[in-house]
């Protein structure tokens, strides 16, 4: 029982840390660069996710899927594209000292929603796998 509570406490003691941690990078990027840097890793996490399965299409020897990966990672890279010309000019303009403040308070509510997220994610993972932190 006292292991299950020092594990209890080191779950707790993470989360906050990541609550602290993502409230301080939410406010010193504002809200707009948050969500470049939020779509950046998850389309980092899709690339990778299409390049494993192209990789294993490929030993075996399933062309379709593979066809299939090689033109989604092509479209995915052009969105990508569209997605940083369309976010360059709003990143500007959270660099103007009116909005700049209220771009850091959100960012800040949008790094606490993140945190929120990567908590929940981590304690159903835990679960899953049979470690029980609460």
């Amino acid at each position: 029982m006292m292991k299950q509570d020092m594990f209890t406490y080191a779950f707790a003691a993470a989360m906050v840390l990541l609550l602290i941690w993502r409230i301080k990078g939410g406010y010193a990027c504002g809200m707009m660069q948050e969500i470049v840097n939020i779509l950046s890793g998850a389309s980092a996490l899709f690339c990778a996710a299409l390049l494993l399965l192209a990789v294993n299409s490929a030993m075996t020897k399933s062309m379709h899927i593979l066809t299939a990966c090689i033109a989604a990672l092509v479209i995915l890279g052009i969105a990508f594209r569209l997605c940083s010309l369309i976010f360059k000019p709003l990143l500007a303009v959270g660099n103007i000292s009116l909005l700049s403040g209220i771009n850091k308070l959100l960012g800040a509510l949008l790094g606490v929603m993140e945190a929120v997220l990567i908590a929940y994610i981590v304690y159903r993972a835990l679960a899953y796998f049979g470690i029980c932190v609460l």
